[in-house]
């Protein structure tokens, strides 16, 4: 995904429970997938095989003998956790990709399509040691919420905090001495080499807020994460873009300010942490290693950063090699628009890792397995209301970013494409490290790496820009495929049901809809057009019904908000 998308998502808060917790070894069930009704709640069998209830009377047993009751309620309580984060999280991360959009279209309308490609090509290339260093993260979200004091949360921020930055500067010292080098062989233009070094400069500082906003995510501190990451941030990069374009008229001096705001935000947020919820620096707590605890967890998953992170951002160095700045900048756009559809899952995925690892390691594996049906098909209903709008009109889409972009048109809905299909797979990603299966993530992200570094080299090199798009699709199609695949193999764990073909039907609607705005009203059509799609889309929906469980999820919400409202928003 494209760092400029959010400044949170790099990471995804996937958070396993740990090796050896008394948790069901792998593979003890099979996926759950039955089909009965029950003629006590009038529930028809297509619900019930959506909700993931095995059919006859082991719909009622979990694992250890608990009651469908049980599972019932447990299911119920994680489904409004996650549901309550991504609906009080969707509207900021929406705000944020807006203010997202606007600085690249301040960047793209003020310099030079050229000039953005190499300010991104250069951001894109730190912004791969940066995702390096965040695997040092993730153990925040694994291990804060499941903290017994506050002396061991502080203990974990100060380790993660100290391995964080010490990793950064080691790896912003390495980018610094070879940016040079790097200019010398690189494509781009003159500005190169001074962008690299002062990215590897500000790598602490970016760090730094990555590492703050991990541990708001891991006290589930909705509102000051919102504010902070999602407005606070994003607000001052725009601010920093519009000065860099307008009174400025340097890219290198916007380099420098984002930087600066990304240190400024992590420092803002560190007061806050330190005055509302105390809390201090700490390296050790009596009788527990925390350090030896926290660097065990978080190496596999620093060394699996390596293959994704190539992933991610192995593109870029082929556009700094092979293509033109212009191309830098598209790509850099396309992979920017194509995340946007992305936004129901980041929204899902907000505090899927919190729940879902109190789900692993209380051994309640059927609710885990529902909990991944109805939120997978959720985020497809989102994203696939969001792509055919952004599908249909992408000449529109892409003009916002300048007449350059729009001959670049056709290439959008690969994009859209690539991440519609890593949508569908759900929070697989999470599941995999949540159910303790670090290594196998690590075989599959390093077997992707490899056909992605085959592939993607001669396909450039060939086809240029489109034989990048190209890799770029099968890189993420190939990536979460696998993962359903070994997910499934290992855990019976799978994200499909019956049901997520309802979104696809009522699709045909909204994009027949648009395209018939795109021919009969061309310059109201991306409106009007996507308007009238959304409310067909959303009639068709309505009239397939809803499952048990998202009418009970829909009912505790607005309970929960109508009391919210009446007493005051919570802070979080």
């Amino acid at each position: 995904m494209d760092p400029d998308a959010d400044p949170t998502a790099d990471d995804t808060s996937r958070v396993p429970g740990t090796a050896g917790d008394g948790g069901p070894p792998d593979g003890a069930t099979a996926p759950p997938d039955g089909t009965t009704a029950h003629a006590d709640d009038g529930q028809t069998d297509d619900t019930r095989a959506d909700e993931g209830t095995a059919s006859g009377d082991d719909a009622l047993v979990d694992e250890g003998g608990v009651d469908g009751d049980d599972v019932e309620a447990r299911l119920a309580d994680a489904l409004e956790r996650v549901a309550h984060g991504a609906t009080v999280s969707v509207p900021s991360i929406l705000v944020a990709r807006g203010l997202t959009v606007a600085f690249t279209a301040v960047l793209t309308n003020g310099f030079t399509a050229g000039g953005y490609g190499v300010f991104a090509v250069a951001r894109r290339i730190q912004a791969f040691f940066l995702r390096l260093a965040a695997g040092f993260r993730r153990g925040l979200s694994r291990f804060l919420p499941n903290a017994d004091s506050p002396a061991e949360r502080d203990a974990i921020v100060t380790v993660a905090s100290v391995l964080l930055v010490g990793v950064s500067s080691v790896f912003g010292a390495a980018l610094y001495l070879a940016a040079p080098a790097l200019a010398g062989v690189a494509t781009q233009g003159p500005p190169f080499g001074t962008l690299l070094r002062v990215f590897a400069l500000g790598l602490p500082a970016m760090v730094w807020m990555r590492a703050m906003e991990g541990t708001l995510r891991g006290l589930e501190a909705v509102g000051p994460l919102n504010l902070a990451m999602r407005l606070g941030f994003p607000l001052a990069q725009l601010g920093v873009a519009v000065v860099g374009v307008v009174v400025l008229g340097d890219i290198v001096a916007v380099a420098a300010g984002v930087a600066a705001v990304m240190g400024l935000t992590g420092l803002v947020v560190a007061g806050w942490l330190a005055g509302e919820r105390g809390l201090r620096p700490r390296l050790r707590v009596p009788g527990d290693a925390v350090w030896r605890r926290y660097i065990e967890y978080t190496i596999p998953t620093f060394l699996g950063g390596i293959a994704t992170t190539v992933q991610r951002l192995g593109f870029y160095p082929l556009v700094a090699l092979y293509l033109s700045e212009v191309a830098g900048g598209v790509f850099a756009v396309g992979v920017l628009v194509g995340a946007l559809v992305r936004l129901p899952l980041n929204g899902i995925n907000q505090f899927m890792s919190p729940v879902a690892a109190a789900l692993h390691e209380g051994g309640h594996r059927r609710a885990l397995a529902r909990l991944y049906h109805v939120t997978s098909r959720l985020v497809l209903v989102g994203v696939t209301g969001l792509a055919v709008p952004v599908v249909v009109y992408r000449e529109t889409v892409m003009g916002l970013f300048g007449p350059t972009f729009v001959d670049f048109a056709p290439l959008l809905p690969w994009f859209v494409l690539a991440q519609y299909g890593a949508c569908a797979a759900g929070s697989v990603g999470i599941l995999m490290l949540m159910t303790d299966h670090q290594r196998a993530l690590l075989v599959v992200n390093t077997v992707v790496t490899l056909v992605l570094v085959a592939a993607a080299v001669p396909l450039t090199i060939r086809f240029g820009l489109a034989g990048l798009v190209a890799s770029f699709v099968l890189m993420l199609t190939l990536n979460n495929g696998l993962e359903v695949v070994v997910l499934y193999r290992l855990e019976g764990l799978q994200p499909f049901t019956r049901l997520h073909a309802r979104p696809l039907v009522a699709a045909v609607p909204l994009a027949a809809l648009a395209l018939a705005a795109k021919w009969t009203v061309p310059v109201a059509a991306p409106v009007v057009g996507t308007a009238v799609g959304l409310a067909a889309y959303a009639a068709v929906l309505r009239s397939f019904g809803f499952t048990t469980a998202e009418r009970r999820l829909g009912a505790t919400l607005r309970d929960r908000y109508r009391t919210a409202l009446s007493q005051g928003w919570p802070s979080g």
